[in-house]
């Protein structure tokens, strides 16, 4: 019998084994008590072929000091965000441990503890879901990890913390925010269960962002993040995740009809167009625009509209008849708004080209950046520094693009598209929990209903908000 499921109770399985378990322990497990055991192929079959089917975790018929400390580890998954009932059965382990020469000291402990691990790495590395299944499109492959040669430096570590840390995600908010679940674990142990419903609420939060950390790759090159529930834009000058070396402004996203969203994603930032053109998605164009144009001759004159016969800014533009607005209807013809003050991109805007048609732009409705939710768009980034994040932008366009120079180029008369020597990757992210580098923590409300879907992925308990704890919101959301 060999324990390999995810749901496998490790030391329940040890338990069944019976008399068998003491004999095993007395001769010490073999090399062919494990080859026979290991059926699958994969990464198990690799880690014991490559020391010849030498056990990892049993020495002289006893456990080693490295399973110990991994067992604890996987037994205090709880402080990684995660369920340790996922790797093993932890409730009988204490009392286990005097007996373990007879019990634990087996093939199939040495090939269940390596499983488990197996899976605690994947998880703490890549999380326990596949983004895609959350709807979060990032479009990297990222590699496996090569499992033998961790497996290999956790059986012989004096300490196995640095060698879990490494296949941790290497951002430093990721680790503060690890703390901060330490220290709200530590504050509800005092507490009975339930008299805190705000505070349960915050650890679910951290719980799930911490998930979604470990969905990120590693920034091979500055990025620029947007944090969807935060309403703000993250422009690294570094690819480390520190304050000082992070510009930073408010953004408006799109609202939380489902149709309005903004998308989880990730794109490359490749060019800045100044003065853009507003091409009016169709779907705004037939169910906004074209009842307004219908009914109001002077419609498109006030709203500075132009109807163009093809793709791009030198289509030729035709007169709005009837005949032409029946032709808009039917896609054949385009709707834009032209270029200037009130044009509803603003005066500059920066492309991603992506599935989604969604990118940053400046906005002529600087009120609403007043606004405490600022959930507003039809699904593109609006900024509110344009300047600051042009300036950013265009350090690597070939040019020297100062501040001066950009304003001058919003408020000039041409439309005008500035290509970047290197693209900058774009993260489009939803996180609904940030730990901050002065020790504060500060939530945010889950606007999507993000945080719901991943619980369910995640096999998680929803916490349900009571009344009381909606009261007491107010004062740490938005922040």
């Amino acid at each position: 019998m060999v324990c390999f499921g995810r749901f496998a109770s490790l030391l329940w399985c040890l338990f069944e084994l019976g008399t068998s378990s003491v004999h095993a322990s007395q001769r010490g497990v073999t090399a062919d008590d494990l080859r026979g055991r290991i059926e699958q192929t994969g990464p198990i079959r690799e880690i014991y072929s490559q020391r010849d089917f030498k056990p990892l975790w049993i020495h002289d018929g006893s456990l080693t000091p490295q399973a110990l400390a991994l067992v604890k580890s996987l037994c205090s998954a709880e402080s990684y965000g995660l369920r340790s009932i996922e790797y093993l059965d932890c409730s009988g382990f204490d009392a286990l441990y005097p007996r373990q020469p007879a019990i634990a000291s087996t093939a199939e402990f040495d090939l269940g503890l390596t499983g488990a691990a197996i899976r605690f790495l994947n998880d703490i590395h890549f999380g326990r879901v596949d983004p895609r299944d959350a709807g979060f499109d990032f479009g990297i492959k990222r590699r496996p990890l090569p499992y033998a040669q961790i497996l290999t430096a956790l059986a012989s570590a004096p300490d196995i913390a640095p060698v879990l840390s490494s296949v941790e995600p290497p951002y430093e908010h990721y680790r503060l925010l690890k703390e901060t679940l330490a220290r709200y674990r530590s504050a509800g142990t005092q507490q009975p269960v339930g008299a805190n419903p705000l505070q349960e609420q915050q650890i679910r939060k951290i719980e799930l962002t911490l998930e979604r950390w470990r969905w990120l790759p590693e920034f091979s090159t500055p990025p620029i993040i947007v944090n969807i529930p935060q309403f703000r834009l993250f422009a690294f000058q570094t690819t480390r995740d520190l304050k000082a070396e992070i510009a930073q402004m408010d953004v408006i996203v799109g609202r939380a009809f489902p149709r309005f969203r903004t998308p989880v994603f990730a794109a490359d930032l490749r060019y800045v167009v100044f003065r853009p053109y507003w091409d009016i998605p169709y779907s705004i164009t037939k169910k906004e625009m074209l009842p307004e144009l219908r009914r109001k001759r002077d419609f498109w004159q006030k709203q500075h509209l132009e109807l163009v016969a093809g793709p791009g800014d030198s289509a030729p533009v035709v007169p709005f008849t009837a005949q032409n607005l029946d032709l808009l209807e039917a896609g054949k013809l385009r709707l834009r708004q032209q270029p200037g003050a009130d044009n509803a991109l603003g005066l500059i805007k920066f492309m991603l080209p992506n599935e989604y048609n969604v990118y940053l732009h400046s906005t002529p409705a600087r009120q609403l950046f007043a606004r405490s939710r600022r959930a507003f768009s039809h699904g593109c980034i609006r900024v509110s520094d344009p300047v600051l994040l042009a300036t950013h932008v265009l350090r690597n366009a070939g040019d020297t693009w100062t501040a001066e120079a950009i304003t001058a180029a919003m408020n000039g008369t041409e439309t005008l598209r500035v290509k970047l020597k290197t693209p900058i990757r774009v993260m489009i992210v939803y996180a609904t929990a940030l730990a901050q580098e002065d020790g504060t923590t500060v939530f945010f409300d889950d606007i999507y209903g993000h945080d719901r879907r991943l619980e369910q992925l995640m096999g998680l308990p929803a916490v349900v908000p009571t009344q009381s704890a909606m009261n007491q919101r107010s004062h740490i959301n938005h922040r």
